[in-house]
């Protein structure tokens, strides 16, 4: 009885170690040109245009991404998914560095035009 309550214990857990790198596969494959930055008129802009702001903001391919190196660097950083079904998007807010940025995932910025060349 002992050996199959072993192997049941470690069947669990493989499944709950496959389940959790199941979830984090689409934030991990995630690219640059996966996401945009969404401006204050609705229209879609490349993530490089935050190297502006400093070079800590080079190479970011995503909001998870920005907001990991924002409380690597000691910053509180909030994010928040919107799910809606037309729209759905990622907002970052890193108070202290008075950056409030939205990102919207490519495939709706293409679908509704709002692309900037």
């Amino acid at each position: 009885m002992g050996k199959q309550d072993s192997q049941t214990g470690a069947m669990r857990i493989i499944k709950q170690t496959f389940l959790f790198f199941l979830l984090l596969t689409p934030l991990s494959s995630a690219d640059a040109a996966d996401w945009f930055l969404v401006g204050k008129e609705g229209e879609c802009t490349p993530l490089s245009i935050l190297e502006k702001k400093g070079p800590e903001f080079k190479g970011l391919e995503s909001p998870y991404q920005l907001a990991e190196k924002m409380r690597a660097a000691g910053y509180k950083t909030e994010i928040k998914e919107h799910n809606a079904a037309s729209r759905p998007s990622v907002e970052v807010r890193v108070p202290d560095r008075q950056l409030y940025v939205m990102f919207m995932k490519a495939d709706v910025c293409n679908k509704k035009g709002l692309s900037k060349p």
